[in-house]
Order: C-alpha cells, then sequence, then structure tokens
C-alpha cells in the first residue's frame, strides 16, 4: 500500500512538473503576441522597437527536473531511480550581432534516490511483489558551457525569440544510503562525478528596460555506473525552467 501511494506521488508530481511548465508557457506568450498585434489603425501590424540582439546576460532560474529513465538495473529483481524535484539555477550569456551566443550555466537539484525491488509472490499462482525504499536525497550539481544560436525573426516572434542550446560540461551526484522495510536488503549509491552533454531549446521574451523572461527545456545527458547494479543506463534528465534576468 505505502509502495503505491509513494509511487502515486511521484506520478503526480511529475504530472504536476510539466502541466506548470505548460502552463506558464501559455500565460507568458499568449499576450506578448497578442500586444504585438494590436494597432491604433485597423489592419495594421504594430511591434516594439527593434531591440539590440547581442550583449551579456545574467539569469536566474527556477524550475522542475524531470528524470527520464532508470538510474541502473540489476536484471529484473532491482532498479535504482531518481525522483522529479524542483532545481535552481544561474546561467551567464554572451550574445553576438549573428545571433549566435556562449553561455554557462549552474544548477542545483536534491531528488530522493529510491530503490524498486521485486519479491518473489506470497503463494503459488500469486504475482510478484514489488517493494520500493528510499534512500534519501541526494545533491544533483551541475556545470555546463554551451553554444546557442537565437534566429533574428520578425513579426510577433520576435516577442518571444526562440533559441537552441547545445554543450557539455560536469555533473556530481551525492552519494545516498538506505535499507529496505524488513531490513534484509541495505544499499549505497557512492556519489559521482561525471561528463554531461546538455541539448535544449527555450524563448526569450522581452520586457523592456533590459529586463526579461527565458522559458527553456534542457535534456542533461550522462550515464550512471554503480558496483551493486550490472545495468547502467543512459540518463536523460530534463530541466524545464522559468528564468527572470536583465542585460548587464
Amino acid at each position: 500500500m505505502n509502495t503505491d501511494r509513494r509511487a502515486d506521488w511521484r506520478s503526480k508530481g511529475r504530472g504536476a512538473g510539466r502541466s506548470l511548465i505548460g502552463a506558464l508557457l501559455l500565460a507568458l506568450t499568449g499576450p506578448a503576441i497578442g500586444h504585438a498585434q494590436q494597432s491604433p489603425l485597423a489592419g495594421e501590424n504594430v511591434y516594439p522597437p527593434e531591440e539590440s540582439s547581442e550583449g551579456l546576460e545574467l539569469t536566474g532560474y527556477f524550475g522542475v527536473l524531470t528524470p527520464l529513465a532508470d538510474l541502473a538495473s540489476a536484471g529484473d529483481s532491482l532498479s535504482l531511480e531518481f525522483s522529479t524535484d524542483i532545481s535552481f539555477g544561474l546561467g551567464l550569456d554572451f550574445w553576438f550581432p549573428s545571433g549566435f551566443g556562449i553561455g554557462v550555466l549552474g544548477g542545483y537539484s536534491q531528488p530522493d534516490m529510491t530503490v524498486q525491488q521485486v519479491l518473489p509472490p506470497l503463494g503459488e499462482g500469486l504475482p510478484t511483489r514489488t517493494e520500493e525504499f528510499n534512500l534519501g536525497g541526494t545533491d544533483y550539481i551541475y556545470g555546463v558551457a554551451t553554444l546557442m544560436y537565437r534566429p533574428n525573426l520578425q513579426g510577433s516572434w520576435g516577442m518571444v525569440r526562440p533559441y537552441f542550446v547545445a554543450g557539455g560540461g560536469v555533473l556530481h551526484t551525492g552519494s545516498a544510503t538506505g535499507t529496505n522495510d524488513d531490513g534484509s536488503l541495505s544499499l549505497t549509491a557512492d556519489s559521482q562525478t561525471k561528463p554531461v552533454g546538455v541539448l535544449g531549446l527555450g524563448g526569450h521574451i522581452l520586457l523592456g528596460n533590459s529586463w526579461f523572461l527565458r522559458l527553456e527545456f534542457r535534456d542533461y545527458i550522462s550515464s550512471f555506473s554503480q558496483d551493486q547494479f550490472e545495468d547502467s543506463k543512459l540518463q536523460n534528465d530534463l530541466v524545464s525552467s522559468i528564468g527572470v534576468g536583465f542585460t548587464l
């Protein structure tokens, strides 16, 4: 019963994270595009004056970390995974007149590390049982350098300037230890520092007076290896963020 309840809460947390970002995207881009289409003269579109697309920008981010795959497994009996959790980040970017940019970003989250254990059936003809136990929260810290591209679009798309991100850096995950309910299994996940790649896209929404909003989706790609789990998997950790920043 506890396992089903925890799994249900984790599923709801992931759905809430996706719904939050989707609602923010609709709420922020809708008014901006609608404002761009208004005009004092019928049939005429008026857009804000062209602003410089170059310069140094500082952005603070708040979002949701959503792991898309298990960390590792041991056959069909054990699997290890991160939970969905909130994340924070701080980024510094420099944009060139050509639309290309370079940036650095650091982020932090503290997801729970959980173990799924498949147990034998209680009797003949009965299904196997699944028990979940928590190893506790673990640090999830990353720093990346990125190359970005922001096309110079006109019209209503100029209000929400899309951009693309690719790069790499370092990801550190902390250690965690836990024991199942009956004490028959105890596991420790060691801390790791490893390379990480990142791919992403976002939208840059001008607010005026050097301030802006950013909506961003980044996939942090890494591998995970632990002695207790022979089957390590490629990780895809999606970070969906909203950021507030200004041009320096």
